[in-house]
């Protein structure tokens, strides 16, 4: 907060000795216009060639008047030449100016997100989320209260945006409106609370995943409006006890979500109405000749898990089926689960 009114208290002091250098001027034009009743031309003539300080030759001999205003504006204009050239100075090595240019650019690539996710906290946590979307193409935009981590995050080529995340503002700058998902990942369980709150307000239907440091916040968290809200010690002991047991699965499943080792990935898939595929049996999808596409889960759409769907099983509408395969051949399919 310190560095941010110090940068704009260097603003400021940059855009009043702008202002008063035209007000200096125009005074000039005003005050020879006056005791030398010269023309406009003339008197603009006699005032930047006295602030300038160049020696050119007056316009026409001045009266004592006019020699003691000549007097003023060259002390006025040299104090302010020096003002000036100390807030240039300030304002260059402060680094506002590049502030300023990459907020522009910030603002011109949130115009074009669509889809995107939306990190609120840029911590541990929050700098895993950003490189692993990041690795696999995924768009999504950084919230922050810190300036120094929003101005790595950027460094990175991320986007971010400095504020709360608790703040209405705050979300909207970041497209909340066009954004899939939510991921509330603040340094406290508190701050996380009131980010979901904010944004189910805002977008009912958004995704929203949030970080819980504590088991009793969990289920504050879910009344607020997350989805799921995931415990790090739970989920950090839960991986380390597969690593111990099955070393070899772990590394796999680990490989399979790595986009960049393997040329796999595992998602899940709605049927829509309008698919094709609803209403039919896996056995007559075949989705593994039609797709090379292998079924690993269904879903059905009152919440029960098939992990094994039996070939005679029914595609239904609104279930879910959870697959692995090329992305490419992926796609392919949630065409055809959308119908189209």
């Amino acid at each position: 907060m310190a560095k941010d009114q110090q940068q704009f208290t260097t603003l400021r002091r940059f855009s009043f000795s702008i202002v008063s250098l035209f007000l200096l001027i125009w005074i000039g034009m005003a005050g020879y216009m006056f005791i030398e009743d010269m023309t406009s031309i003339d008197s603009l003539y006699m005032t930047i060639i006295t602030l300038s300080t160049v020696g050119y030759g007056e316009v026409h001999p001045l009266s004592p008047e006019g020699r003691l205003f000549t007097l003023a504006l060259i002390i006025g204009g040299t104090s302010l030449f020096f003002f000036t050239l100390s807030n240039v100075a300030v304002f260059i090595l402060s680094g506002e100016w590049r502030a300023h240019w990459e907020h522009q650019r910030n603002l011109r690539m949130l115009r074009q997100l669509e889809n995107h996710y939306i990190i609120c906290g840029y911590g541990r946590l929050g700098s895993s989320v950003a490189a692993e979307l990041h690795a696999k193409g995924i768009p999504f935009v950084i919230i922050d209260t810190v300036t120094e981590k929003i101005m790595l995050a950027r460094d990175l080529g991320y986007i971010g945006l400095k504020g709360n995340a608790a703040d209405e503002t705050v979300l909207k700058d970041a497209g909340l409106e066009n954004a899939s998902g939510l991921i509330a990942a603040a340094n406290t369980d508190a701050e996380n609370v009131f980010i979901v709150l904010t944004a189910r307000n805002l977008k009912p239907s958004l995704h929203i995943i949030a970080r819980a440091d504590c088991e009793e916040s969990e289920s504050k968290l879910l009344r607020a409006g997350a989805q799921k809200a995931v415990l790090l010690y739970r989920s950090a002991g839960r991986k380390m006890a597969n690593l111990l047991i099955e070393p070899e699965l772990e590394q796999y499943l680990d490989e399979l979500s790595d986009a960049k080792n393997l040329d796999l990935k595992m998602t899940r898939i709605v049927i829509t109405r309008q698919s094709p595929l609803a209403g039919k049996s896996f056995r007559e999808a075949d989705l593994y000749n039609n797709f090379q596409i292998n079924v690993v889960g269904y879903k059905l759409p009152g919440g029960e898990v098939h992990t094994s769907p039996r070939p005679s099983e029914v595609i239904q509408e609104k279930g879910t089926i959870i697959v692995v395969g090329k992305p490419s051949d992926i796609d392919t399919l949630k065409q055809l689960a959308k119908g189209t």
